[in-house]
């Protein structure tokens, strides 16, 4: 990846989307579950780690310092999405720590929270980002979050621009790539059909001037894979959509024209398929199935 440009930023997703490490040390948690177990279907669960066990911190502590051992990125994703926060509202040690902070609820104490694992990653000399779930107030000044729920991509402009934050655009509705690109792709009920022209058409800025968009520092196309069923497939919806994203994000708005990146996608196609062929190849000899 550094031969080409390419900086690889590890995450590592607090306090939820850790089922697995619940099932691994249960003990961290606000409510023990001895028999948890490795979630092996996509989606979420209710378990964060408790903010105040400190067993919890010198395993954090313990796991960016291996990180920097092993990334040479200044960066480490925090995650930070789709943490509901009722078991911390019910956890006597959380309810104490709200009340000796005075606290006025479960959003402050997600606020200090990232604090916290801020400073532990200053220690190293990282930085952290975060997926943005809305309420700019829980991040502090100067972070980087991804601007990524359906429909609030918009509205996450004005609110970090206030708030003091790098915005990268990640908007699902152009930018998710493991979205079906034709009608009859299966979609897990919920995902909307992401066509290469509709990726095409994403407008980071959102038709806002520069001086209220100056702090969005790029685009992200993310493909969550466990909606998908093998490697090849993964390139299929990645390509040529990836181009599309590619293109919004560094060329401006006027300066685009639809037919003239589908001609110049014609130049592309024969590497696409070259590199997808090979691929295929390769895992049908070579690999089991990627699941």
């Amino acid at each position: 990846c550094a031969a080409r440009g390419i900086e690889v930023i590890p995450e590592i997703d607090v306090p939820g989307h850790n089922q697995a490490l619940a099932a691994a040390y249960p003990e961290f948690f606000c409510f023990p579950k001895p028999d948890m177990k490795v979630r092996t279907t996509a989606g979420n669960s209710r378990e964060l780690v408790c903010p105040q066990k400190p067993e919890v911190w010198k395993f954090y502590a313990a796991v960016f310092k291996e990180l920097k051992d092993i990334f040479p990125s200044s960066i480490v994703h925090l995650g930070g999405d789709e943490a509901p926060t009722e078991l911390w509202e019910k956890c006597p040690l959380c309810r104490e720590a709200r009340t000796r902070a005075d606290m006025k609820d479960e959003q402050e104490q997600m606020r200090a929270f990232f604090a916290k694992m801020t400073a532990l990653l200053a220690k190293n000399g990282q930085k952290p980002q975060f997926w943005y779930e809305g309420d700019a107030g829980i991040y502090h000044p100067g972070e980087t979050v991804y601007a990524w729920r359906q429909d609030q991509a918009l509205q996450s402009i004005e609110k970090t621009k206030k708030a003091g934050l790098n915005l990268i655009m990640a908007s699902s509705e152009y930018c998710y790539l493991d979205f079906p690109q034709i009608q009859g792709q299966h979609n897990w009920g919920w995902m909307r059909t992401t066509t290469l022209q509709k990726c095409y058409e994403l407008d980071p800025a959102f038709g806002k001037p520069e001086k209220e968009t100056n702090h969005i520092r790029g685009v992200h196309a993310p493909v969550w894979a466990e909606h998908l069923p093998d490697l090849n497939h993964l390139l299929y919806r990645a390509y040529p959509r990836a181009c599309a994203i590619a293109e919004a994000g560094w060329s401006p708005m006027n300066a685009r024209s639809w037919e003239n990146f589908r001609r110049k996608l014609a130049d592309h196609r024969q590497f696409i398929l070259k590199r997808f062929n090979y691929d295929m190849e390769r895992t049908k000899e070579n690999e089991p199935p990627f699941k």
